[in-house]
C-alpha cells in the first residue's frame, strides 16, 4: 500500500482503487474490510501525520516525506495473491524497463514475455441505464481469454478503473501496460444482439482486426458464453498474426525467444519440407536464447513430427528421436499453456505414435482453453486415429467455426477427408483433399492421401498421377522409410495397404 501511494500524484488513491488493487481476490465487502485493518496497523507503525485517510481517499502527508527509486527491480521480490495489484506492478516495472540504445539485443528483447490485453468496458446501446447486459458479456469474454494462456489478460478491475470515453486508447493501454486493448459495442432489439468488437493496438490507437457477432436473446448467460466462445476463438490467430508482424520490424538476431518463436510459425504454417527447416532453425535460436522456453521447445517438437510423418526425411528415426528430445524438455516447462501443450500433442501423435497420449494431452489442453482452435483441430486428427471417425468430424467442425479463418484451415480439410475415408465416402474425401490443396499448394505431401483415396475409389489412372506428384516431392522413399515415418494408425487398413503398396502400384502405371 505504501509503495502505490509513494507512486500516485501527490500520494493519494481512492479507497475503492486500493481495496480493489490489494484484495481483487476477495469479495468489496471483505476487500473494505481489509483495507480498514491494514489502515489501522499503520497509523500505529508510522510517525503520526504521515498517513491519513477520510472515506473517500488515502494519503501521505507530503510534506513529511520523501520517495526515491532505488537500483533493482521495483519491488523485487514482493508477492501479493491480486490479480489488479500483479498488474499494477508489471507496469510499474516496465517503466523502468529501457533498453540500452547501444545494445540492440538487450532489455526488450530478451525476455520470453507475452503481449499483455485489456477488455475495455463496452458500449450499450438502446437499453435502459442500468443494465448490466454489457457488462455481462465483458466478463465472460475476459475470462475466457484468460484461459488462453497466449497473452496475458489485464484483471477486469484495473480497467474499470479508468475514466470511461474520457482517455483514449495509446493512453489507456499506457496506463494499463498493455499492447493491445479490446473494444466493443452491444446493440439490442427485440430478441436480436450485434455485438460489434475491434482488436486496437496500444502504441497507435489503429484498429488491427474488427468483428460482428448477430445471436438472439434466449437465456442470457448461455449467450454470453456463446459470444465469448466466438471472440476467444477469432482473437487469438489475430493477435498472433499482429505479434509477427511486429517481431518481423527487429532484426533476427535481435529478437528475444518469444519473436523467434513468432516468426517460425509463418514457415511452419506452409507444410513444406524447406519451410519447415527454416521454421526449425528459427526454434533452435529462440532455444539458444532461452533454454528453458518450453513454448518454443514444444514448437520444435512439433516441427521435428512433420519431418517424420510428412516423410521430409529418409531417415525418420533421427528426426523422431530430436522431437523426443524436445517433448520430453517441453513437457516439464509448459505447465498450463493450452497452445504448448496442443504442439505436445500433435508430437505424441505424428512422432512418438502414442494416440492416447496425444488425446489426453488435447483434452488437457482444450479443458484450460476450450476455444482453442488448434486444440480442436488436433484432437480431431487424434480420434480419427483411434476410429471414431464421427465424432473426429465434430472437432473439425468446432475447430473451424472457432477460427474461420485459420490459417490452419486446409489441414482441417485433410482432416476431414481422411474421415469421410474411413467412411468409404471417397468423393467427399477427394473433394477434401482437393480443397485443401488449393488453399496449400505446397503442401505436396497430401498426394499421398489422394493416392490412396483415388485408388480406393477404383479412380487407377488418377491415383498413378497423384502418386508420381507425391514421389516427386520424396525422392528415394522406400516402403520402410514409409513404415518408420507415418503414425502408426489401423482406423483405415484399406488405405494403409494401398500406401504400402506405393511402389509397384505407380511402377506398374
Amino acid at each position: 500500500m505504501l509503495a502505490y501511494l509513494a507512486c500516485q500524484p501527490g500520494f493519494r488513491a481512492e479507497r475503492a482503487l486500493l481495496a480493489d488493487l490489494l484484495w481483487s481476490d476477495r469479495s468489496e465487502k471483505q476487500a473494505r474490510a481489509s483495507l480498514r485493518q491494514e489502515l489501522s496497523t499503520l497509523r500505529r507503525l508510522l510517525p503520526e501525520g504521515l498517513l491519513s485517510a477520510d472515506r473517500q481517499a488515502v494519503w501521505l502527508g507530503s510534506d513529511l516525506l520523501a520517495c526515491e527509486r532505488g537500483d533493482g527491480d521495483f519491488l523485487q521480490g514482493f508477492d501479493l495473491p491480486s490479480e489488479g495489484f500483479e498488474d499494477w506492478l508489471r507496469t510499474e516495472r516496465a517503466r523502468t524497463d529501457v533498453p540500452s540504445k547501444s545494445d540492440p539485443t538487450s532489455a526488450a528483447h530478451d525476455r520470453t514475455e507475452q503481449p499483455a490485453l485489456a477488455v475495455m468496458p463496452f458500449d450499450e446501446l438502446g437499453v435502459k441505464q442500468g443494465d448490466m447486459f454489457a457488462e455481462g458479456v465483458v466478463e465472460e469474454i475476459t475470462g475466457a481469454l484468460s484461459r488462453i494462456q497466449a497473452f496475458h489478460v489485464i484483471a477486469r478491475q484495473s480497467v474499470f478503473a479508468l475514466p470511461k470515453f474520457t482517455i483514449s486508447a495509446p493512453d489507456a493501454a499506457l496506463a494499463l501496460g498493455v499492447d493491445y486493448l479490446l473494444e466493443g459495442s452491444v446493440r439490442r432489439t427485440r430478441d436480436r444482439v450485434r455485438i460489434s468488437i475491434q482488436l486496437v493496438d496500444g502504441k497507435s490507437g489503429h484498429a488491427l482486426w474488427s468483428g460482428r457477432f448477430d445471436d438472439r436473446i434466449d437465456d442470457l448467460f448461455d449467450l454470453q458464453d456463446r459470444i465469448a466462445a466466438q471472440v476467444a476463438g477469432q482473437i487469438l490467430p489475430n493477435l498472433r498474426s499482429a505479434e509477427i508482424a511486429r517481431a518481423r520490424r527487429h532484426l533476427p538476431e535481435a529478437r528475444s525467444a518469444y519473436e523467434l518463436m513468432l516468426t517460425a510459425f509463418p514457415h511452419f504454417w506452409v507444410h513444406d519440407s524447406l519451410e519447415n527447416e527454416r521454421a526449425v532453425t528459427l526454434l533452435d535460436a529462440a532455444v539458444e536464447k532461452a533454454p528453458d522456453f518450453g513454448p518454443a521447445l514444444a514448437q520444435r517438437a512439433w516441427c521435428h513430427s512433420h519431418r517424420c510423418c510428412y516423410l521430409w526425411t529418409l531417415q525418420p528415426e533421427a528426426a523422431r528421436q530430436l522431437a523426443r528430445a524436445d517433448f520430453d524438455s517441453a513437457l516439464q516447462l509448459v505447465d498450463d499453456h493450452a497452445p504448448a501443450l496442443t504442439a505436445l500433442s500433435a508430437t505424441a501423435a505424428l512422432a512418438l505414435k502414442d494416440f492416447r497420449l496425444s488425446e489426453e494431452l488435447a483434452l488437457r489442453a482444450l479443458d484450460i482453453d476450450p476455444n482453442n482452435a488448434w486444440g480442436w483441430l488436433r484432437l480431431g486428427w487424434v480420434t480419427c486415429y483411434l476410429g471414431r471417425p464421427h465424432a473426429a468430424l465434430e472437432h473439425f467442425d468446432r475447430a473451424e467455426a472457432l477460427s474461420p479463418l485459420d490459417p490452419f484451415l486446409f489441414n482441417i480439410e485433410f482432416g476431414r477427408s481422411a474421415c469421410l475415408r474411413a467412411l468409404k465416402d471417397y468423393d467427399g474425401s477427394i473433394a477434401r483433399i482437393e480443397k485443401g490443396l488449393r488453399a496449400a499448394p505446397r503442401a505436396q505431401w497430401a498426394y499421398r492421401m489422394l493416392f490412396g483415396t483415388l485408388w480406393l475409389k477404383g479412380d487407377k489412372k488418377g491415383a498413378i498421377t497423384a502418386g508420381k506428384r507425391w514421389l516427386a516431392a520424396h525422392p528415394g522413399l522406400s516402403k520402410q522409410v514409409l513404415l518408420d515415418g507415418i503414425p502408426s494408425w489401423n482406423h483405415d487398413p484399406d488405405y494403409l495397404d494401398v500406401l504400402t503398396r506405393f511402389d509397384e502400384i505407380i511402377a506398374d502405371g
